[in-house]
């Protein structure tokens, strides 16, 4: 059910623009990344973007561009470039044998910070380098990494040495350098030389190929794992923060046995700095050696965070799981996290190392230490645990969780109790920070408490919960990420970007989930509020002026032709021309009578589901003239509402010109949800500019385009004032 009338939206340049009140920066304008009239269906939570914006990639079934239609359990990866006259769309995971059939298709991991360079996982294979399997067979080859470069052809990272024709053993890309020239992956094969075991070891690709990562001080291999758990599954998709530093120098993996002083009988963790490798799991305490894990360090890897439940320095700690920190530079261990309830559980930490995120056990506290200062957030529910904080597992572990790369604010999704969420069950976004404490960003506008959910992030599959996160359950699709990209959710400037499918603002009208964006206590949309479909979060440039979202809403009728998902931009200051379409009227000859009643068609369709919307002309608006009361409004009030009637429910969006100091601008804009068959008023407000131009001039001239989401068609009208 539609529960309002959305007031005053802006509307220039590509489409229409999402704002609501309070603004709290400059206009964003809509532009359609994906190409125009592509039938590929962008997968949402697939891929990321550059820290400028200019670069974002995605995973999409069926075709896109050269890629080919590979079903719908068989995504390939894109990347889409900005240009000065729209977004350029390139196939970066083929081109892929013709045989074997099946497999799970191809997927961007990675992507480098100028755009140049892309990660990306397959199972399809890539001519010449066919990874494994027979082609003919019918047996796809295993999941393997390759790279995409701006010149030049695929190049396979993990490449596996004749005579060796294993499919058995996945070698996806891990984690990366911000460069993408240096990247981790795992293998059980032994794929060089120095390989001799049949343990599971740590392989990194360079300009020059791979090396050996897991080996001793003689590069003999000796084992190890990037698995937080150490044991290497299908599910280790992403590795803790900071296994690589950003600039690729340093690399964290975790092995049982001696190895440079490490404890024979128990896991340790090591650090590979250039072409030394360093022991960064100190035992200073005297306890009984147990297993420590790699948690997670800092992007440089001068901080390093360690889980174990071994007393691993003289302080005291409390029985059960705790958290340690080891400064490199310094090589002092100190006791960062313990607890009495049964032991703590890394979640994440912040770039530079400075703050720690953790949950308690029996009861689940949501934690943060920071400069020595630990402060319990609120208690996790149940399925919090379950879904989004488990301790330990990559990707899960970040799913509901962001940090500020200085630690200055934390932002996460919990449906326990936090803020004033008095009835746990129902996830909701929220923000913390040492000065704030924590805030519930996704507020309704009555301020009541939660009913439906709203969430950060940007995950191709949906929670258990499927009731609640059914847009993300996208059954096998993108199973090559296992648990998905992340989405970067907070600005350098503190802005917070989330979902929800509450109405947090009266110009959110839908009944979908909407996009939003939280500055200071201020909520504003970036999607539109009135698409009668999802629009799912995919990333944000690092200045929050540049918001990806996926929607299968048609916001720019002139150019998205079909029902399909695609990947828009909400781009602070963007926009770019539009094709020119057909106009009913314009000018005197839309003064005449009133339009007829529309004749509703039972071949047409409704809302944004298929093809059929796109240009077969059979969904209408009509718009009716100016009357000369709407007129006398105008010139005395500056303002007063169009009258329209439409055959499909849909979203109409009206902009008014006038020429003013010598250059054309919009001096009204206004979107409305109509219904299908039903009359709709079409508020038309005057602004300031142009009230004193029409009153020092004594006269405007106003040209009023209607267009309507269901039809390629506008509807112009010319009216003329006399002051």
């Amino acid at each position: 059910m539609i529960r309002g009338v959305l007031g005053i939206v802006v509307g220039v340049g590509l489409g229409i623009v999402a704002a609501a009140a309070p603004a709290l920066a400059a206009e964003r304008a809509y532009e359609l990344v994906t190409p125009p009239g592509s039938a590929g269906k962008v997968l949402p939570g697939s891929g990321a973007s550059t820290p400028d914006g200019n670069t974002v990639c995605f995973d999409a079934e069926h075709a896109l561009g050269e890629a080919p239609g590979n079903g719908e359990i068989a995504p390939e990866g894109h990347c889409a470039w900005r240009t000065a006259s729209g977004w350029d769309t390139k196939w970066v995971t083929g081109p892929a044998v013709v045989e074997p059939k099946g497999g799970y298709g191809s997927a961007v991991f990675f992507v480098s910070s100028d755009g140049s360079r892309v990660a990306f996982a397959t199972d399809k294979g890539i001519d010449p380098d066919y990874p494994g399997g027979v082609p003919g067979s019918g047996t796809p080859p295993a999941q393997s990494a390759y790279m995409w470069e701006a010149a030049g052809t695929p190049r396979w990272l993990a490449p596996v040495p004749e005579p060796i024709r294993d499919p058995a053993f996945n070698r996806l890309p891990l984690a990366a350098s911000e460069d993408v020239t240096r990247g981790l992956f795992q293998s059980g094969l032994s794929l060089v030389p120095q390989d001799t075991n049949t343990d599971m070891d740590v392989y990194e690709w360079t300009a020059d190929g791979i090396r050996l990562v897991t080996r001793d001080a003689s590069g003999a291999a000796v084992g190890g794992s990037l698995a937080p758990n150490g044991v290497f599954s299908s599910d280790s998709t992403h590795t803790q923060p900071g296994t690589m530093s950003r600039d690729g120098s340093r690399v964290f993996f975790q092995h049982t046995g001696p190895v440079l002083g490490g404890e024979p009988a128990a896991q340790n963790v090591f650090m590979r700095d250039g072409d030394e490798v360093r022991h960064v799991s100190p035992r200073r305490g005297g306890d009984t050696p147990q297993d420590v894990t790699f948690a997670g360090a800092s992007e440089d890897g001068e901080t390093v965070y360690l889980q174990t439940s071994e007393q691993m320095t003289p302080e005291a700690k409390d029985s059960g799981p705790a958290i340690y920190r080891y400064d490199v530079g310094s090589d002092t261990l100190s006791l960062a996290a313990s607890d009495a309830s049964g032991g703590v559980s890394f979640l994440g930490l912040s770039a530079d190392g400075s703050t720690l995120v953790y949950r308690t056990e029996y009861p689940w506290n949501l934690v943060v230490k920071r400069g020595g200062v630990t402060t319990t957030l609120g208690a996790l529910d149940v399925l919090d645990v379950f879904e989004y904080y488990t301790g330990g597992s990559p990707g899960l572990a970040s799913r509901g969780l962001r940090i500020a790369e200085d630690g200055s604010s934390v932002v996460f999704s919990a449906k326990g109790a936090f803020d004033d969420v008095v009835t746990p069950g129902v996830t909701q976004a929220y923000r913390w920070s040492p000065g704030e404490g924590v805030s519930r960003l996704s507020v309704p506008v009555d301020g009541a408490q939660p009913t439906v959910a709203s969430t950060i992030g940007n995950y191709s599959v949906g929670s258990p919960n499927y009731e609640e996160w059914r847009p993300r359950a996208v059954g096998l699709a993108n199973t090559l990420h296992g648990f998905p990209l992340l989405g970067r959710v907070i600005a350098d400037d503190g802005r917070v970007f989330f979902e929800s499918i509450e109405r947090l603002v009266e110009a959110d009208v839908n009944d979908y989930v909407d996009v939003y964006e939280w500055q200071d206590g201020a909520i504003r949309l970036i999607s539109p509020g009135t698409q009668q479909a999802h629009a799912l979060y995919h990333d944000n440039s690092v200045d929050g002026n540049t918001v990806f979202f996926v929607t299968s809403a048609r916001l720019i009728p002139e150019l998205d032709r079909n029902g399909t998902t695609d990947l828009y931009a909400a781009r602070v200051g963007g926009g770019f021309p539009l094709p020119e379409v057909p106009v009913e009227c314009e000018g005197e000859a839309c003064q005449g009578s009133a339009p007829p009643e529309p004749r509703r068609e039972t071949s047409a369709t409704s809302g944004y589901r298929g093809s059929g919307n796109a240009d077969e002309g059979r969904a209408r608006l009509s718009v009716a003239p100016v009357s000369a009361a709407q007129r006398r409004g105008l010139r005395r009030r500056g303002r007063t509402v169009l009258r329209a009637r439409a055959t499909e429910r849909g979203v109409v969006t009206l902009v008014a010109r006038a020429k003013i100091a010598g250059r054309s601008r919009v001096v009204a804009r206004s979107v409305r949800v109509v219904q299908a068959d039903a009359r709709a008023g079409l508020p038309l407000k005057l602004s300031k500019r142009a009230r004193v131009a029409l009153r020092e001039k004594n006269g405007l001239r106003l040209v009023i385009s209607v267009r309507y989401s269901e039809s390629n068609a506008a509807v112009r009208r010319v009216v003329v004032l006399h002051g």
